[in-house]
């Protein structure tokens, strides 16, 4: 009885010594993520998922043992800059470039009139009702262009994850 009383004392205590020499620094590690969380959409959230998968690629590079460490902490990398592009989202001056070109930059502005207000949107190569609708139309065309680039992202992404996630351990 004493000595197990004696190896749950020691257990705890090498538990409380884990938990406290690995826990501050990640504490340390995650505190900018976490202080710069809101619960307002997926950008925190793929900001989270950002951290959490370059630590462990750099852990898996790093620190593990097994055979395919390389090709696991590669298919991290993967996802990692998958993640940077989505939150960079470059998608929309990607794909406008050359209708910005074509049709200039776009003037926004809002119109109040008594009581409603209207958002408008001109182009300083816009003159004619013609090119109103044809400019229009390519607006239209590229921005769900700009859609389904991103959606291909966020969809290759987590296939990506779900198909190998359980694979990258240390």
């Amino acid at each position: 009885m004493k000595y197990k009383i004696l190896w749950f004392i020691k257990r705890r205590w090498d538990d409380i010594y884990y938990s406290v020499r690995n826990g501050i620094p990640s504490l340390v590690k995650w505190f900018p993520v976490i202080w710069m969380d809101r619960q307002w959409d997926f950008y925190f959230i793929y900001r989270i998922l950002l951290k959490k998968l370059v630590m462990t690629e750099k852990h898996i590079r790093k620190y593990s043992h097994h055979l395919y460490r390389e090709r696991d902490a590669d298919q991290i990398r993967l996802c990692i800059l998958l993640l940077k592009r989505l939150l960079k989202d470059d998608y929309h001056e990607n794909v406008f470039m050359y209708h910005d070109k074509k049709w200039g930059q776009p003037n926004i502005k809002w119109i109040e009139d008594k009581n409603l207000a209207q958002l408008s949107i001109t182009r300083e190569n816009v003159k004619t009702e013609k090119e109103k609708k044809q400019e229009m139309k390519e607006f239209r065309r590229l921005s769900e262009k700009v859609q389904k680039q991103r959606k291909q992202d966020v969809d290759f992404l987590f296939n990506y994850v779900k198909k190998h996630i359980e694979g990258w351990w240390d």
